[in-house]
């Protein structure tokens, strides 16, 4: 088979991580040759380079098997792509992107409607946020395979912590949808100055969670450390470091950073979402709280941060969890849903 991917990232999410588990699969276990676009001018990423794909700036879709498209970002490549070839559209992104959309209802139908598949992690996104645009998408073009959680880096040693202050990681863009401006509210009514909170994602958006927010960060370096975009072993080693992980996304389809944290030993403290349901229990295998309640919160991350017993059980919980997302059974299914 020969596949051309394109997306708007290869790296610094979790829609490219799972895209290059994917890839790396296809190339070394089943000997396809995949073809990603990336821009010339464009930096390539070195975990994009270990999967074995060629990297193009342009190409020809009618000289392959298929297509995927990656993200919601990304459907501009649908409509580049989907006339040409079978083309298959992963979509990661719950509701937030449509409510900051600009699309018509019909332009948002075309594009579900041109590609040979759409793939979603959850039935909430196909059932329930992008219901309404699929309406007439038949059935057999609609899938749902959700994420597995690709293999840790072997060796991986925790960062450094020359504070010796407790830690709390946040992984992620530090954009509004992820609402890292209700942790940085709650870490500062804990009060304490044996607590840092380190924030690793991008930070081109961060003028979207508040300038005042902004702010509050800056004013206290004692508190917080921005770490900017890191390869996913440097990231994981600060998320290794951590005592507690905490990700208080206003929206969320079907995030890995949680199981990264629970495969890790670090206790999670996440929002309500949806897409959790069945899956993340509040007092089972982390703690939870509404989107935006940073009262309740801050409450979460002093339970973890002064009960033991809490602690152990969310871990111990949270750890069989993250064993029921096998890579390799997300890599058969996803697989078994392409055109081949």
């Amino acid at each position: 088979m020969k596949v051309l991917v394109a997306t708007h990232s290869y790296s610094g999410n979790g829609a490219a991580v799972m895209l290059l588990a994917i890839i790396e699969h296809w190339v070394k276990d089943l000997g396809w040759t995949v073809d990603v676009l990336l821009d010339l001018d464009a930096e390539v990423p070195d975990e994009l380079v270990r999967t074995g794909a060629c990297v193009f700036n342009t190409a020809d879709p009618r000289s392959y098997d298929f297509a995927l498209v990656n993200t919601l970002i990304s459907g501009h490549y649908v409509d580049q792509l989907a006339p040409h070839v079978r083309t298959v559209f992963w979509v990661h992104e719950g509701d937030t992107v449509l409510l900051g959309s600009s699309a018509t209802p019909a332009k948002w139908r075309s594009l579900f409607q041109q590609p040979w598949k759409n793939v979603f992690q959850t039935r909430w996104q196909s059932e329930s946020v992008f219901a309404t645009f699929l309406l007439r998408v038949p059935p057999e073009r609609i899938a749902c395979v959700r994420n597995g959680l690709p293999a840790l880096p072997t060796n991986l040693v925790p960062a450094a912590n020359p504070s010796g202050k407790k830690r709390i990681v946040f992984l992620g863009g530090v954009y509004g949808r992820k609402r890292p401006q209700d942790l940085v509210d709650a870490v500062i009514a804990l009060g304490r100055n044996d607590v840092e909170c380190i924030f690793v994602g991008p930070t081109e958006q961060i003028e979207t969670i508040g300038h005042d927010h902004v702010e509050k960060i800056r004013a206290r370096p004692d508190l917080f450390k921005l770490a900017g975009q890191l390869g996913r072993t440097d990231g994981l080693a600060v998320l290794a470091s951590a005592d507690i992980f905490c990700l208080p996304s206003g929206d969320e389809s079907q995030p890995i950073a949680p199981l990264e944290a629970a495969t890790l030993g670090v206790p999670c403290v996440l929002t309500d979402l949806a897409p959790y349901a069945a899956i993340w229990r509040h007092g089972e295998n982390c703690l939870m709280q509404p989107v935006g309640d940073s009262a309740l919160l801050r409450w979460n991350l002093e339970a973890l941060l002064g009960d033991t017993t809490i602690r152990a059980r969310l871990v111990d919980n949270a750890k069989a969890l993250a064993g029921r997302f096998s890579i390799g059974a997300f890599q058969q299914h996803f697989t078994a849903e392409m055109p081949v």
